[in-house]
């Protein structure tokens, strides 16, 4: 009888495991799709204008897109 216990919680344990590397495996997935997302939306935006408009608007406006696009940019790399 005892051994069965440590056979039946051997295999519970095995199986917890089995779930955390399954629900590892989702999240990893989901990071990369969403990295994916992400890169596709960046490659349509159409580059050479927004420079072009960024360029044109005055310089303290300018000043303020730029540190916002930096700092959303160091938030969603250290995401």
């Amino acid at each position: 009888m005892h051994r069965n216990l440590q056979e039946e919680q051997q295999m519970l344990q095995l199986k917890a495991e089995a779930l955390r590397l399954k629900l590892l495996t989702q999240q990893a997935r989901r990071r990369q799709h969403t990295e994916v997302d992400w890169l596709a939306l960046a490659e349509q935006v159409p580059k050479v204008g927004l420079a072009w408009r960024l360029a044109s608007v005055p310089k303290r406006l300018r000043n303020k897109v730029l540190l916002g696009a930096g700092l959303l940019a160091l938030i969603w790399w250290r995401l």
